[in-house]
């Protein structure tokens, strides 16, 4: 009995948040470590690798769309009614994904970027890895930026004649979660990786051309291990000299192993106040002759957003826009805090911004909740829902 072959590409559950306008290449699928007790995205999954021959494949499936969506371009628009007519034509709902994904990235997202999907793509054997970039090269000639995920372990064991060829092959930047640069903080939640590793991986990716954009978790120390976590970070900045340092304030998951650390005693999660001023502690320990990358606070997490620059210019900067918000009365920081844990985007001069009868509920629970476990409480309520 003859079956008709589906037309569609693998797509994994998660990107960076800088990489939401790129288009999406599944090469490995889920994550080779799978450890770390903050992280609940891949538990339930074994990790594999994925043939090059399947990769290969899924580039020419998202070649095929974009020439038929491309077919219908003209004079600087899209006929929308001969699009839908064509997407009523698949018969699957998984060829109709692909073909909304596609669609979107050719019309509102970054026509020149692709990102490699799983946790850590640099896990694959560097000539295979190669061989997929440079398809990708082959069937979209118009792709400027391609970009991965790699554990700070993995970085660390690559040698660099192999990242030269991958940067010959066209990989652009390497995003990597390096969460935390203290030693005592990655044991705490089993990140598999040391701050030596972090350096030397770091130091051999930009010393190969590749762009190194590194994530930061404020808080995932705890209380405790607060300073240790701001100081040790800082210096892995010194050290590695990442073009970005990204943000991502640490959330106490519910049902994540980070509860069992709690439980079982000698952590305790920091308040959401106390992990912004680790953030400006991280920043104060910067040393800007020798970071020259940005700080970016790309995420909705980030208690201020705003909060970001280039290292070896705006550190003054940025610890004033933190220390102006610290300096504010008791209650309009609460209320800021509240309406940006409900999705506010903004800093906190545009609460002006919000509905009026918002901002009167929102300063109504802000005054009314004296006690702070009770105030925390509420503010994880929100936070929880992010990931």
């Amino acid at each position: 009995m003859e079956t008709n072959e589906v037309n569609a590409f693998k797509i994994g559950p998660i990107r960076p948040p800088s990489e939401a306008n790129s288009l999406l290449l599944r090469v490995t699928e889920n994550c080779p470590w799978n450890k770390c007790k903050f992280c609940m995205l891949y538990k339930k999954n074994d990790f594999h690798t994925r043939p090059v021959v399947e990769v290969k494949k899924d580039i020419d499936c998202m070649a095929d769309y974009r020439d038929r969506i491309l077919r219908h371009f003209e004079s600087g628009t899209y006929d929308m009614e001969s699009i839908n007519a064509e997407y009523r034509t698949l018969a699957y709902d998984e060829e109709k994904f692909c073909y909304q994904m596609v669609f979107r990235w050719l019309t509102e997202g970054d026509r020149q970027a692709i990102f490699l999907q799983d946790a850590n793509t640099m896990v694959l054997r560097p000539d295979w890895l190669a061989e997929i970039l440079r398809h990708i090269r082959l069937r979209f000639p118009e792709i400027q930026r391609i970009t991965s995920y790699g554990r700070a372990n993995t970085l660390a064991k690559i040698a660099p004649d192999d990242y030269a060829m991958l940067r010959e092959a066209g990989l652009n930047r390497i995003h990597s979660g390096y969460e935390s640069g203290s030693d005592k903080v990655l044991q705490l939640i089993a990140k598999g990786t040391t701050q030596e590793e972090q350096i030397i991986g770091g130091r051999k990716v930009r010393e190969a051309g590749i762009q190194l954009s590194i994530y930061f978790m404020p808080g995932v120390g705890g209380r405790e291990l607060s300073e240790d976590n701001a100081v040790e970070t800082a210096k892995v900045i010194n050290e590695a000299n990442p073009d970005f340092v990204r943000l991502r304030t640490f959330v106490l998951r519910t049902g994540s192993l980070m509860e069992e650390v709690r439980n079982n005693g000698g952590w305790t999660e920091a308040a959401d106040m106390e992990k912004l001023l680790e953030i400006r502690n991280m920043i104060a320990h910067i040393d800007p002759q020798k970071a020259h990358g940005k700080i970016t606070s790309d995420h909705i997490i980030n208690l201020l957003q705003e909060v970001g620059g280039d290292m070896d210019t705006d550190i003054p900067w940025m610890l004033d826009y933190i220390d102006s918000f610290l300096a504010l009365p008791e209650l309009e920081k609460r209320k800021y805090q509240l309406a940006r844990r409900m999705g506010f985007p903004l800093d906190w001069k545009q609460l002006w911004r919000l509905k009026e009868s918002d901002l009167a509920r929102i300063e109504d629970t802000a005054k009314n909740t004296a006690d702070e476990r009770d105030w925390e409480a509420k503010l994880h309520m929100f936070l929880d829902r992010y990931i």
